[in-house]
This record gives structure tokens, sequence and C-alpha cells, in this order.
């Protein structure tokens, strides 16, 4: 579709509503920009009790190496903040 992360390692912020209407959501966040094409990203994704998402995936994160596995954690409270002062 033309979008600058396609094939990266994205989280979508968004609600149920927003999928069900097809609408685009809040933001995305690229988590990490994919190296190689599209092989990449079919993460876990745990939410903790606190509300802290962790996410596991593997991917290229170094161009021309081999594909490794990471993992991180985020908490959406955090990125609304720092999405605001993007404005």
């Amino acid at each position: 579709y033309g979008s600058p992360t396609e094939g990266d390692w994205v989280a979508w912020v968004g609600t149920y509503d927003d999928l069900v209407n097809r609408r685009e959501g809040q933001y995305r966040i690229r988590i990490k920009d994919n190296k190689n094409g599209w092989d990449t990203t079919y993460p876990a994704v745990e939410v903790l009790p606190d509300g802290t998402i962790v996410t596991t995936t593997y991917g290229h994160w170094i161009k021309g190496e081999q594909p490794y596995i990471l993992s991180v954690r985020f908490n959406l409270k955090e990125i609304d903040e720092k999405a605001e002062k993007l404005k």
C-alpha cells in the first residue's frame, strides 16, 4: 500500500471500532526497521498486568546479516506522551 513502514516491525495503535470501520487508528509505531524485504516480524505480543506491552520477533535488523530475535517492552501511556510532544 505504499506505507513508509511496509515490511518493518510496526505496532498499530487504535480501537476495535477503528478496525471494524477500516480506519487508520491513532498512529503506528515503527519498532524496528527491517533491512530485508518481507520475511520478518510475526511477533508474539503479551500485555502484562501493569499495561506494559512485550513483543518479540525476528528480522533482518542489520543489512547483509542473518536475521535474529529481538524483544521490546513499551507502555502506551509513555508512547502517547512522546507522540503528543511530536505534534
